[in-house]
């Protein structure tokens, strides 16, 4: 119970933070993507099931890039399917420390120090997006594109949104490929 919610915590804040996240794409070279026009997206399963908000920015911001590309969502005989995956996991590296020291002089050379300290390793929360994009009647896989990044917990619905926007805007900048 404790994994799934961490799990469903970085997902839910994968696209607040502020560093660049990590993108890759990858697809059927065979594939003839000029005929993929309309396009259906696939019921939420997993993790996105789970997240409502989450899954609802990311297929407003999917939607609009492709719109804005020429492509239709279409409710009947779509050219290809749209499936989402979503992960999250807890990294741990560096360390951060909190220390003391007292020195007490002695004498005209002498000190005598006393100190202490900790460290604590620092934890970094990942989520992870991969849009899988399936041929509608084949169902083979025709595009995927994934995207990682360090997730900030106390982003705004508006930040995380802007960062929906801005990694769907990453990941859908190389489809349809150029051959």
């Amino acid at each position: 119970m404790k994994s799934t919610a961490l799990v469903l915590t970085a997902c839910s804040v994968l696209f607040g933070c502020a560093t660049q996240p990590t993108v890759d794409v990858d697809y059927d070279t065979t594939k003839d993507f000029s005929t993929l026009k309309t396009y259906q997206w696939m019921p939420a399963a997993g993790n996105a099931a789970s997240d409502e908000l989450l899954v609802g920015r990311i297929r407003n911001a999917v939607d609009s890039q492709l719109q804005a590309k020429g492509h239709t969502l279409a409710t009947d005989n779509p050219d290809f399917l749209i499936a989402m995956q979503l992960s999250g996991r807890s990294t741990y590296g560096g360390s951060t420390g909190v220390g003391m020291s007292v020195g007490i002089p002695v004498g005209s050379r002498g000190r005598i120090s006393v100190g202490g300290g900790k460290s604590k390793a620092i934890e970094k929360k990942e989520g992870t997006l991969v849009l899988d994009f399936l041929d509608a009647k084949t169902k083979s896989l025709a595009w995927r594109g994934t995207a990682s990044a360090t997730a900030q917990p106390n982003a705004s619905p508006e930040q995380q949104q802007q960062r929906v926007d801005q990694v769907v805007g990453e990941l859908l900048a190389s489809f349809p490929p150029k051959k």
